[in-house]
Order: C-alpha cells, then sequence, then structure tokens
C-alpha cells in the first residue's frame, strides 16, 4: 500500500517539471509573437510617417 502512495507522488513529481516546462515554453512563445507584432506594427507605423513626412514636403 505505502508503495502506491510513493509511486503516486513520483508520477505527480515527474509531471509537475513537465507542466512547468510546457507553460514557460507557450509563455515565451507568447511573447516572442507579441514582440513581433509589435515589431511588425511600428515598422508599419514608420513607414506611415515616412509617407506622411515625404507628402507635407
Amino acid at each position: 500500500m505505502n508503495e502506491h502512495f510513493t509511486g503516486c507522488g513520483k508520477a505527480r513529481l515527474e509531471a509537475c517539471p513537465n507542466r512547468f516546462y510546457l507553460a514557460c515554453a507557450i509563455l515565451a512563445l507568447s511573447i516572442a509573437f507579441l514582440m513581433g507584432a509589435a515589431l511588425a506594427g511600428t515598422t508599419a507605423f514608420r513607414k506611415e510617417w515616412q509617407y506622411a513626412s515625404d507628402a507635407r514636403v
């Protein structure tokens, strides 16, 4: 009976880091996606600003 509990605890301990790494990977991908989107947005905004400046001159 004791073996069952230690086995269960062992499985739980092994499953925990996997979820932690999965959460970290998802978080990192989300941050990378947001940074990419922000970079694309600022680039597009700069181009629009450049066109506006050229039109003004």
